[in-house]
């Protein structure tokens, strides 16, 4: 495993060539003394941005005009003579000047259009830009990509020390159709007019790309890093997982995604056996932002909740054109590099302890939608890899999870020997039948554009006992010896021009056939609706109640239980060398303001009651910031320690001796 630092600066330095006196202001003692005072063990510096500019002499590459000196070779130097590694970013898939002299460098789409094909590139010159409005350029290993190698091989003979490479904007695309890639598919016996061809031809040059990236690097600094940005950290795309020696999880959560996209990214990397960090930044909105700031206690959160999934932390900055360092963002960063480094020796190395996984569907709204429901309800998760299913003994497979055959297998088994699972909507349904006998067969899509949902007994904890709509339809399925739990009703109409009532929706029609909502066979519960897709984009607790009450029916070792609001984040890991549990609570609820998810205050909880599962003899329950003393009680009967964490204020950390 390649070492990485857990306290990194991803300092971005994107600088227009109409700028002069490039780093004019850099001063090595400002440098070092704001990356002392953010307590950075690690900052990543540029060799080539976006614009196509270098900032080191180039015999390959454009130096930026406005630059007099070496300022990449600098800034490594102040930072090695610290302690602190300076792994060297280079720009792959967008570089404006490349761009713009290398008009066959260009990647294109099937219609032989500009990627993106909303860029004008004839566009007056005095016409707003939109942000972002870069072109691609094509990396499946031809001339281009060739240019990226001299550039790369340029940077790595230049400096005896170089610590790592971040390549950034590597696996967006997903296809070309250059003048290069088209010969090149049919060199290969490929067709370009298959779509199915040109991505084999992709991922097979991008796997190329790759894997000379990383010869050429490691052929001067065998131990340094290496990431490809912009794809290589996507849990959709493990085709390119391989190309990285470890992930880093980009995620702004204040505009990408929200809080809630890290954790699944987290629990994923955790089983690739690879070293992973989370991403975020000191911005307000997004990435290069000039004068935009996240509060300090919003970053203090971000990196506990990192430091509690096991990931390391990096924070994106990006240094002004003159090259002084903002004193405000590293008074921000570290304060929340303190706490995270005072958390270190809980986070790193540690073995989940949770036994329910999820699947993951490929369809990341319904896959994110379960995750929320987990995260809100305080039920830690893993993901399943492959045919993995080891780790677990209840699963969740969201809304249009398919498994190969061998994974279907697998499941069986799983199953057979005592595992439960938890379906939604078309998951392993394929041609019609169920890949698992769920105690009912499928009859057919949905017919209408919403419906309702009416819970029985064993579903109806926290729900209303009428029936609740339902924004996306359930499939139509028939009970056969399953026992069922809820029921579908349909409206009297779907809502057209011809047949419409009020403003929205029909009210549900009580004469209606009703179908079967949600069935229990044994071991295996369905729920017909994409309940998880649905969660994701209406938010109803009506909908997260069902499913978890559904999921409480067959998680029946739940390891962790911890009572905290919805906002409220609970996570429990062993370190058995150390012989400890490490218990970490979060809780910050972010609100939505203009177009930013904000974390502004930071209420304190009193009181948290927490009851966890384990065969362990607990001595001492403790919290390592302060060093205060927990009381607990352990029934070794029942296999449970029960304690009350004191006060929660945005996070608190409690150890578990054994």
């Amino acid at each position: 495993m390649y070492p990485l630092p857990t306290r990194q600066v991803h300092l971005d330095f994107h600088t227009s060539p109409l700028v002069k006196d490039v780093g004019a202001s850099f001063s090595k003692a400002q440098f070092q003394a704001m990356l002392t005072k953010g307590r950075v063990s690690s900052v990543t510096v540029f060799a080539k941005c976006h614009h196509g500019m270098c900032y080191y002499p180039t015999d390959i590459g454009i130096r930026h005009p406005g630059l007099s000196f070496d300022l990449l070779g600098s800034q490594m130097e102040a930072a090695h003579e610290i302690g602190v590694r300076a792994p060297v970013y280079v720009t792959a898939g967008w570089s404006a000047a490349d761009a713009e002299s290398h008009l066959e460098w260009q990647v294109r789409d099937f219609l032989w259009r500009c990627v993106p094909s909303w860029y004008d590139a004839g566009a007056d010159p005095s016409a707003p830009i939109p942000q972002n409005a870069w072109r691609y350029l094509c990396l499946n290993d031809g001339s281009y990509a060739r240019h990226v190698y001299s550039i790369i091989r340029e940077v790595c003979g230049r400096y005896e020390r170089v610590d790592g490479l971040f390549v950034d904007i590597a696996l967006l695309e997903g296809t070309c159709y250059c003048a290069e890639c088209r010969a090149g598919m049919e060199a290969m016996g490929l067709d370009p007019n298959r779509r199915a061809d040109a991505r084999a031809y992709y991922v097979g040059r991008r796997r190329d790309f790759m894997g000379k990236v990383r010869a050429i690097l490691h052929g001067r600094h065998p131990e340094a890093t290496l990431f490809f940005n912009s794809g290589g950290a996507d849990i959709y795309m493990p085709e390119f997982h391989g190309g990285s020696t470890h992930f880093e999880i980009e995620d702004l959560p204040t505009s990408w995604g929200g809080y809630d996209k890290m954790p699944l990214n987290a629990r994923y990397f955790s089983r690739t056996g690879k070293s992973y960090l989370g991403m975020t930044g000191k911005f307000h909105t997004s990435w290069g932002e000039f004068g935009g700031y996240k509060s300090a206690e919003a970053l203090r959160y971000e990196a506990a909740a990192m430091l509690s999934y096991g990931a390391g932390c990096s924070i994106g900055d990006h240094l002004h054109p003159d090259g002084l360092m903002d004193e405000a963002t590293y008074d921000a960063i570290g304060h929340a590099y303190g706490y995270a480094e005072a958390l270190g020796d809980y986070a790193f190395g540690n073995s989940p302890t949770s036994k329910l996984g999820i699947c993951l569907s490929g369809d990341a709204e319904s896959d994110q939608g379960l995750a929320s429901m987990l995260l809100e309800t305080q039920n830690d998760f893993g993901v399943v890899i492959g045919c993995d299913f080891g780790p677990y003994t209840t699963v969740i497979l969201p809304d249009c999870a398919s498994l190969s055959a061998e994974a279907e297998e697998k499941l069986k088994a799983f199953l057979a020997g005592g595992g439960k699972a938890l379906l939604t909507g078309t998951s392993l349904l394929r041609e019609g039948r169920f890949a698992l006998d769920v105690g009912a067969e499928w009859a057919g899509p949905p017919k209408t554009d919403m419906d309702y949902v009416e819970v029985g007994d064993a579903l109806a904890e926290g729900m209303v006992r009428a029936p609740v709509l339902c924004y996306l339809p359930a499939e139509r399925v028939t009970a056969t010896d399953g026992d069922v739990m809820a029921h579908t009703l349909e409206p009297y109409f779907p809502r057209t021009y011809g047949a419409y009532f009020g403003h929205r929706n029909a009210p549900y029609d009580r004469a209606a056939p009703r179908g079967a909502a949600a069935v229990r066979k044994g071991g295996v519960i369905y729920l017909s609706h994409p309940v998880c897709r649905m969660y994701r984009r209406y938010a109803s607790p009506q909908h997260r109640a069902m499913l978890i009450n559904a999921l409480n029916l067959l998680q029946g070792d739940k390891v962790l239980w911890a009572s905290l609001p919805t906002a409220g984040r609970a996570t429990l890991s062993e370190q058995p060398d150390r012989r400890r549990y490490c218990l970490n609570l979060l809780y910050g609820p972010p609100v939505k303001r203009g177009c930013v998810e904000l974390l502004e205050d930071f209420p304190t909880i009193y009181g948290v009651p927490v009851r966890i599962r384990t065969d362990k003899d607990i001595r001492r329950v403790w919290e390592p910031i302060g060093g205060a003393e927990i009381p607990f009680a352990q029934d070794k009967e029942g296999g449970t320690v029960s304690l009350t964490v004191p006060s929660l204020k945005s996070h608190a950390l409690v150890v578990l001796d054994y």
